[in-house]
């Protein structure tokens, strides 16, 4: 029985205080979300009490709140937190969320702690820092009342980015109209779980009860009133533009505009170094008669002792195998080897004297590349790896270049290759988590960049470009020298030679055709093929 005219007396006494400066509501069918069976507990006598004290704890934390809708459309709330000893509740509320293809914007004004803690607002999130002990937070929400066709609900999320266990929430709200429907979702973000208790009563006091809110969960609340109650105010705007984790924000700019600078930076230093081999390039550079004259007669000297394999890795910065073969020749034309045609299509090749300290280490890879007892250019093996290391130090330690061509290749197609993959994992890491995610997708353009240029990289130092254009003047003899402007006597040796030269800079059919009545060679028997040879080893060191 006292219970019961307990229970009658708080709804008169909240019906009186509604109708305080306005006429008695009419009191329509009101839609009630049923409660679980059983009342709400109190608390027992074993629970905490607030304050502590001898034999005595403090209650768990835990948040009450009391909202009303005021005649001009603003949501007030007055929020009691109550966070146990040693412990510290922060919240962090967004102010803007989505709405069907829309953005909602809520904005809350004015907010006061009174307590231990803060509270403060700004145009996108809502702050509020607790500490021990009981504070009470007060401030307004504009923008909650919005109209949905025969009717309008007011929206705000009762609790929303708490980073700590809340042990209960509890709310109460009233409106200068009595509700017609309660809607409360409660649990972490995304999911639709009904509230377990919401509800509005007899006297239009709509009551929300959430115990075990977890760290992070928001209680959302929805309430409709009878259209024309107060005077919407709900704020849809545009979604912003670039809000996403790959948003051009100011941070992200400037590490973009960073990474541009150093990108350009590298471009530029590359197209200084090649940009001299392209001035020498371009340079009309005429014939150059690379012979010399003496008392004895006339001798071939190529420009500052370049050899042939020296050259053709210079100048494409790669050792190929016609690099390989113009060594042969050379090796041969010098008397270190002897080459005899065995065959249409088929060659020997014997070593004709040893090696000695006038050879490179490339030259003597190739030459201990032939058998001590001889061996066919079809059954020839070569160790070419040991070739190209020792070629490719070769034209490094004469400086010109300032590292290895292979080694630079490789070592900036693996850094290029390796920033790529570091800035896959930075996107993934910043999308996930602070956003800026634009930096991480830089760094694996950047990487990519550098990875394709990496073939780019072994520019040529100033020697070697001094050296390019010593080649093309080479190549300017190779294609105008004729038989008739050598002495009889050293045609033979000026252009065994020379040989070399036409095979690895590609003038070898004119060179060939042009001495084609020079007669045997000294270093070449059975035949003058010497275009089936070349090509027949071009083809065995392709293999």
């Amino acid at each position: 029985m006292l219970t019961n005219w307990g229970v009658a007396a708080a709804g008169l006494a909240a019906a009186i205080g509604l109708s305080v400066g306005q006429p008695p509501p009419s009191i329509p069918n009101i839609p009630i979300i049923p409660e679980p069976s059983g009342p709400v507990q109190p608390p027992s006598s074993s629970d905490p009490k607030p304050g502590g004290g001898a034999g005595g704890v403090e209650f768990p934390t835990r948040t009450q709140l009391q909202l009303k809708v005021e005649r001009d459309g603003l949501l007030t709330v007055e929020e009691t937190i109550t966070v146990r000893s040693g412990e510290k509740l922060n919240r962090r509320s967004p102010l803007r969320i989505k709405s069907g293809e829309m953005d909602r914007v809520f904005v809350v004004r004015d907010p006061k702690l009174e307590g231990n803690g803060s509270a403060q607002a700004t145009a996108d999130e809502f702050t509020v820092s607790v500490g021990e002990g009981k504070s009470v937070l007060r401030y307004q929400v504009d923008g909650a009342v919005i109209d949905l066709g025969d009717r309008q609900e007011v929206r705000w999320q009762l609790a929303a980015g708490w980073d700590a266990h809340l042990s209960l929430l509890r709310a109460t709200f009233i409106a200068p109209e009595i509700p017609i429907s309660v809607r409360c979702n409660g649990g972490p973000y995304g999911t639709e779980r009904p509230c377990r208790r919401a509800r509005t009563d007899n006297a239009g006091v709509t009551r929300v009860d959430v115990p075990d809110l977890s760290a992070g969960d928001r209680v959302d609340l929805a309430v409709g009133l009878p259209l024309g109650t107060v005077p919407a105010n709900a704020k849809l705007v545009e979604p912003e533009k670039g809000t996403g984790p790959f948003a051009l924000t100011s941070f992200s700019g400037f590490g973009l505009l960073g990474l541009t600078v150093l990108l350009l930076g590298g471009i530029v230093l590359l197209w200084v170094a090649r940009g001299r081999d392209a001035k020498v390039l371009a340079t009309d550079v005429g014939p150059v008669d690379v012979l010399v004259h003496d008392k004895d007669g006339v001798a071939f000297a190529s420009p500052d002792g370049v050899l042939p394999g020296q050259i053709g890795t210079v100048t494409d910065e790669r050792v190929d195998p016609v690099d390989i073969t113009a060594t042969v020749l050379d090796l041969a034309v010098r008397n270190y080897l002897w080459i005899q045609e065995i065959s249409q299509d088929d060659w020997q090749i014997v070593r004709r004297n040893p090696a000695d300290d006038a050879l490179t280490a490339y030259e003597r890879a190739v030459y201990e590349a032939i058998p001590e007892q001889g061996g066919t250019v079809s059954t020839l093996s070569v160790d070419m790896d040991r070739i190209k290391d020792a070629m490719y130090t070769d034209v490094a330690q004469r400086e010109w270049f300032k590292r290895r061509p292979d080694q630079e290749r490789t070592r900036w197609m693996a850094v290029g290759i390796g920033l790529a993959f570091i800035g896959a994992g930075l996107t993934a890491v910043l999308a996930l988590t602070v956003g800026n995610a634009l930096l991480g997708l830089a760094v694996v353009i950047a990487g990519v960049a550098l990875a394709l240029g990496a073939r780019l990289m072994p520019a040529r130092t100033k020697r070697g470009s001094v050296l390019l254009a010593q080649v093309r003047s080479l190549r300017g003899y190779l294609q105008s020298a004729t038989p008739s402007s050598i002495p009889e006597n050293d045609r033979e040796l000026v252009f065994s030679r020379s040989l070399p030269y036409a095979v690895v800079l590609g003038e070898s059919p004119r060179w060939l055709e042009a001495f084609a009545s020079s007669g045997e060679l000294y270093w070449f028997s059975g035949g003058r093929n010497l275009p089936g040879f070349i090509t027949a080893m071009d083809r065995a060191l392709a293999k």
